[in-house]
């Protein structure tokens, strides 16, 4: 049944509507998402502006690989590659209240307040992305649960794919993978299946969500660690551990 008064009828419904999924309200009504005490602004650019307004090593030639990490105090700031000719920036910071911003203010100007007094180069990529691009949004995830719709057999023929199953913080870059690796457990266990036997949709629905959730449970738990540890006061002094330690090992093996 949809909002404008259609209705149809299928064999199957699979939920892949987000972390504020519709279909889960239904399937599973652990309600809200749970805000995680983080803000996001993201925003994407043609690698060539970026060479020519970003005037540092080692990104001078348009041929070098970009991966930039500043790490501050409950603050995160990355610029990377995402293919195509194309960079990406993302800036995380905590907060206690997912409505602590002016929400008619656009977002490249609170990502400008936010990130105030950060090394030149943030301000340059924020400045020269365009602002109506500029994605501003709260980090949330869920609790793992036992089942998506299918598996307890309330709702034989339903199942969530995706961020509508298992949202998790960002921290692993797993968000699209397990999108992807879902998709294809969810065809591997249907291939085959005769669409119009009820149970049989049923028992392979049931066996797509005991195989995924038994790989996104522990990734969920392992996506809010990191996450946690992220903004953490000592975020910059491990990481400059880990980094020390990874040459390290780097030059016994040479």
């Amino acid at each position: 049944h949809f909002a404008n008064g259609e209705v149809v009828k299928t064999r199957m419904l699979i939920g892949a509507d987000g972390y504020t999924s519709i279909v889960r309200k239904k399937t599973v009504a652990d309600g809200e998402p749970i805000f995680t005490g983080t803000m996001t602004w993201r925003g994407v650019m043609d690698r060539s502006h970026f060479n020519k307004i970003v005037q540092m090593e080692p990104f001078k030639s348009i041929d070098d690989g970009i991966n930039l990490s500043i790490i501050g105090d409950g603050k995160n700031f990355w610029v990377m590659d995402c293919g195509k000719g194309k960079i990406a920036w993302t800036g995380t910071a905590i907060y206690d209240n997912e409505n602590f911003t002016d929400k008619h203010a656009p977002a490249n100007t609170i990502a400008l307040k936010v990130f105030k007094d950060w090394p030149p180069i943030v301000e340059t990529l924020i400045e020269a992305t365009d602002a109506s691009a500029i994605v501003q949004s709260g980090v949330y995830d869920r609790e793992p649960v036992s089942s998506w719709g299918a598996t307890e057999g309330k709702f034989k023929r339903t199942t969530l794919l995706g961020d509508a199953a298992h949202p998790m913080r960002p921290s692993l870059g797993l968000g699209s993978t397990m999108a992807f690796q879902d998709s294809k457990c969810l065809a591997d266990n249907l291939s085959g299946v005769d669409l119009g036997n009820t149970e049989n949709v049923a028992d392979a629905l049931k066996r797509y969500e005991e195989e995924r959730i038994a790989v996104t449970a522990p990734l969920f738990k392992k996506a809010r660690e990191e996450g946690e540890k992220s903004h953490s006061e000592n975020q910059a002094e491990r990481m400059k551990a880990n980094l020390e330690s990874f040459l390290a090992m780097k030059k016994k093996m040479t």
